[in-house]
């Protein structure tokens, strides 16, 4: 019975830590001491944890070859195995960061760029396999695959002057991911494809990065043709989650400790945890029920959705590493009920932003097309959140709700019935926004043609008036011939009256195709 316990205990550190994809924020300091504990004390938990699983009715010898292959797998191993092609590409931020991007490669195609939550990676868009997987299906829909993978996760922790083992590397938020990686990134897919503009598609934490990138960096709102938010990180003062609820009245004494410490980043992806994901969570083991409600316990129950199989992926991809100082950025968020900037304290900030708080984000700026995508089952984002973020961006196209009273949090990820529930109005909604595009270039071209005829037809009148002769004085036209146009000039006239007035039509349609960029009732997005 002992072993068994002490399987459980480690279970609890691995799958919680694994739970904060969302974006979440008190857990962090509590189990970040585990993420340093020594080679001993792993070597132990591994030696228990092995003996447990010979007691486990099948223990790990039934695991389904694919799902234990997929589990060890790198992004884009995971990719190549499936039939698909793959292409790594490194980015250098402003600040020194060494990013790594995951592309699923079709040449000429529109780009989209996909961006994981908190502690997550690119796996997470293509770990379900093809049936399931968002990057797969963006591929066969025929779009340039990118997903990106932000600072300090497994596979961005690199830096052109930093070692991850310093504590500076660690000295970030996820105000320096929207600030630095994001427009790296961006850059790169734009200049690598030749295309001026790309989707973007966030979940959780890759949504508030991208509302940060628009506040600080306005322009790049031209460089995105629409963007798409699961689950929506902003407001989330009144989150649900009674774990967190409860970590973030203690907030500032454990920022205290883990700076005491000295403990800068929370819960990397290692061999120890891989390893352990597959021996206590897979479909023989006794303990599987519990990686499952510990999944429930933080992002919502929804036994209906997860795909209990694969829970040795999910968790050997995921948690894949983040800095404690992100993590306590956004238990400030939870604590203060803005979306604002990093809170310093009153003597930096000061310094920093010439105030005694830090500045909100200013959504105003986010000029982008954006489709909302939440559910009332999410212990880590509101629907009073979502409904205040609805009101300040001021270009929503689609506020969806998904019609599932249990769908949660990590289902806009994993769930078994996430592409009917999703993924379909996702694409859709992409596609509403190419069409309207496409009718903008088309009444463009329309309009530039009309103006060149115009002014050719003008040209013509004035070269048949000064080809007109000039009669002596004494000489007369018939009264009739003067007062009736020749049939040439009336014509003429009369084409460019018309075309002068078509042209006036389409100049005042244009301005209001043009306007209906930043208006909410541009692209009506129904279901």
């Amino acid at each position: 019975m002992w072993p068994s316990c002490r399987g459980f205990a480690a279970l609890l550190l691995h799958c919680l830590g694994a739970l904060l994809v969302c974006g979440s924020a008190g857990a962090f300091t509590i189990l970040s001491p585990f993420s340093y504990s020594s080679l001993s004390f792993k070597n132990l938990l591994n030696s228990v944890l092995l003996s447990s699983n010979a007691n486990l009715a099948g223990g790990g010898r039934n695991l389904k070859s694919d799902v234990l292959e997929d589990a060890s797998l790198i992004t884009p191993k995971l990719i190549r195995k499936y039939g698909y092609p793959s292409e790594t590409h490194t980015v250098v931020t402003k600040d020194g960061y060494i990013l790594e991007m995951h592309r699923i490669p079709k040449k000429g195609a529109q780009p989209v760029l996909l961006m994981h939550g908190i502690l997550d990676t690119s796996a997470t868009w293509v770990l379900m396999g093809p049936k399931s997987g968002l990057g797969y299906m963006l591929s066969d829909l025929g779009y340039d695959v990118w997903m990106g993978n932000s600072r300090g996760n497994r596979y961005s922790k690199n830096h052109t002057s930093l070692n991850s083992d310093y504590q500076e590397f660690w000295d970030f938020t996820f105000h320096e991911m929207g600030k630095y990686d994001l427009p790296a990134n961006i850059d790169y897919i734009l200049s690598k494809t030749g295309y001026e503009q790309l989707h973007y598609i966030g979940h959780s934490q890759g949504t508030a990065i991208f509302w940060v990138l628009c506040s600080e960096q306005p322009a790049y709102s031209q460089k995105i043709t629409s963007m798409h938010a699961l689950a929506p990180i902003a407001y989330i003062h009144d989150m649900k989650s009674p774990l967190f609820r409860t970590l973030v009245l203690f907030l500032d004494f454990l920022t205290a400790a883990t700076r005491m410490l000295r403990i800068t980043e929370f819960m990397p992806n290692t061999k120890f945890l891989v390893d352990h994901s597959q021996v206590v969570c897979h479909d023989n083991a006794m303990t599987q029920d519990v990686c499952s409600n510990i999944l429930f316990l933080v992002a919502g129950y929804n036994s209906e959705q997860l795909n209990k199989t694969m829970l040795p992926v999910m968790l050997s991809h995921t948690p894949s590493g983040a800095s404690i100082k992100q993590l306590e950025h956004f238990g400030q968020l939870m604590k203060s009920g803005h979306f604002r900037k990093f809170d310093r304290g009153y003597l930096r900030n000061q310094l920093e932003y010439n105030r005694m708080t830090p500045p909100d984000y200013d959504l105003s700026r986010v000029k982008v097309p954006v489709a909302l995508y939440y559910s009332v089952n999410d212990l880590l984002v509101s629907t009073t959140g979502v409904d205040r973020l609805a009101r300040e961006l001021p270009n929503v196209i689609d506020k969806y709700l998904v019609p599932m009273e249990r769908f949660n949090h990590l289902d806009f990820l994993w769930a078994i019935d996430v592409k009917p529930l999703v993924y379909n109005r996702l694409v859709r909604n992409i596609r509403r926004v190419e069409n309207h595009r496409a009718k903008l270039t088309a009444n463009l071209a329309s309009y530039l043609a009309m103006q060149l005829q115009r002014q050719h037809l003008q040209n013509q009148i004035q070269l048949q008036a000064t080809l007109q002769p000039t009669l002596p004085p004494n000489v007369h036209l018939p009264h009739r011939l003067e007062q009736e146009p020749t049939m040439t000039t009336l014509t003429a006239t009369t084409t460019a009256t018309t075309a002068a007035t078509q042209a006036t039509a389409t100049a005042t349609a244009m301005e209001d195709v043009l306007d209906a960029t930043t208006s909410t009732s541009a692209i009506e997005a129904r279901a």
